[in-house]
């Protein structure tokens, strides 16, 4: 479980480095927003596959909770 949200982190991190500071999702991710509201904005500006994976990883990690 903590290895998921280790590598989610690393990725979304290294995701940042790589689009526009003025975008919502970069916005979103310099806050350090949840993964949920980070997603919202990946999906607005485009980032499907960005958000896919932060939703995905979320709900691994919360099914390996219960």
């Amino acid at each position: 479980m903590q290895r998921l949200f280790i590598e989610t982190e690393v990725m979304l991190y290294a995701f940042r480095k790589h689009i526009p500071t003025d975008c919502k999702t970069a916005k979103s991710i310099d806050r350090n927003d949840p993964w949920d509201k980070v997603a919202m904005f990946a999906k607005d500006d485009g980032f499907i596959e960005l958000a896919e994976q932060l939703v995905q990883s979320k709900h691994q990690l919360l099914e390996d909770m219960h």
